[in-house]
């Protein structure tokens, strides 16, 4: 990867991360920024949304409908859980894009 192409994608993940953490939204920021991290485990958080975030970083296909239904209730309406489950994948989503980006680092710094 080009030392461009790499700084793109940096720029990109962290655009995202800002996004996520941003106030325009339905759900409260602070709340989108724990499910984003819980997801890409860390600290836990209150429940339903512990377990949605949990399940989706560690395997999105395990998601439950009551899961997202006790998020769905917890949220009040349908975008707010959807703006909470999209943070949930993107933490999960970015938290395996770091360490992808921190092991080619490593490999291209070792070979240098």
């Amino acid at each position: 990867m080009s030392t461009d192409t790499g700084a793109r994608h940096h720029e990109l993940a962290e655009a995202l991360r800002t996004a996520v953490a941003n106030d325009a939204g339905v759900t409260d920021a602070a709340l989108r920024t724990a499910v984003s991290a819980r997801a890409a485990d860390g600290p836990p958080i209150a429940e339903p949304y512990n377990t949605l975030a949990r399940e989706i970083g560690a395997a999105s296909y395990r998601v439950t409908d009551a899961e997202v239904d006790a998020v769905r209730q917890a949220a009040g309406t349908d975008k707010a859980a959807f703006e909470i489950i999209m943070s949930a994948c993107v933490g999960a989503g970015l938290a395996r894009w770091d360490a992808a980006a921190r092991i080619i680092e490593e490999a291209s710094d070792a070979s240098a």
